[in-house]
């Protein structure tokens, strides 16, 4: 997974977007997987406010011409917005457009990494169904986007055996990264870096910058100017501004 926050009336680097397209081949896995994230790819950004596929297959993204065609498609448009990119390794869910990431919902999209298990799915991922789950406790608690996260991800963990709750998050706005994981530590992480004018968040270091892991457990949240803080869930809130 891949983000990045521009500064309002910036603009995407899209070639950080090229280099992530590496780890589909490279990037790392699970202990035990096999290698690779080819099982799909998605990029999201914003126009007028709504989450817009600038492309998504369920196919291999380093072979597969159309990323190319997305991240011109997003120079082109000259988005502004924050963005979301994924490459998927999937564990459930069948591989087709529908079940790849990142998923949208109103103004949000979210992109998940790892397996919730016992869900008993046929056709949706287990990520679909805890982004429907965030959504619907989202419009439960007046659009309280943290008080939401605690409340799904305090229910998710007394029920079900997770791998990671891992994820990225954001209505165009604001940006989230939670990172929750119950294994493999060094593979389900999350961490940030400050650009000269962006923030840009990533699962894996994939390229040299001055890069800060986010604890396990904790939340970042990134607004249009940058301004970031790490929150921690559960059992209290407590912030410290970074």
């Amino acid at each position: 997974m891949f983000g990045i926050i521009p500064k309002y009336n910036g603009r995407i680097d899209f070639s950080m977007v090229r280099s992530f397209r590496s780890l589909a081949s490279c990037g790392k896995v699970p202990r035990g997987s096999s290698a690779g994230h080819s099982d799909g790819w998605g990029i999201v950004a914003w126009e007028r406010g709504l989450p817009v596929y600038l492309g998504r297959e369920p196919v291999d993204a380093f072979s597969d011409p159309k990323f190319e065609e997305a991240c011109q498609r997003g120079e082109s448009g000259g988005f502004g917005s924050p963005l979301i990119a994924h490459l998927r390794k999937a564990s459930v869910g069948v591989k087709t457009r529908d079940n790849t990431h990142p998923f949208v919902s109103g103004e949000w999209a979210f992109a998940h990494n790892g397996t919730i298990r016992r869900q008993n799915l046929r056709y949706t991922t287990d990520s679909q169904w805890f982004f429907e789950l965030l959504m619907r406790e989202y419009e439960k608690n007046g659009g309280d986007l943290i008080k939401s996260i605690n409340t799904i991800v305090e229910s998710v963990r007394e029920v079900y055996r997770y791998s990671s709750l891992t994820f990225l998050a954001s209505d165009g706005k604001n940006f989230y990264a939670y990172r929750d994981s119950s294994k493999n530590l060094d593979y389900y992480a999350i961490f940030y870096a400050e650009m000269p004018n962006s923030v840009v968040i990533a699962q894996e270091k994939f390229f040299d910058a001055s890069w800060t892991e986010l604890p396990n457990r904790c939340l970042l949240s990134v607004d249009g100017s940058l301004r970031h803080e790490v929150l921690g869930i559960l059992p209290d809130i407590e912030s410290s501004a970074a």
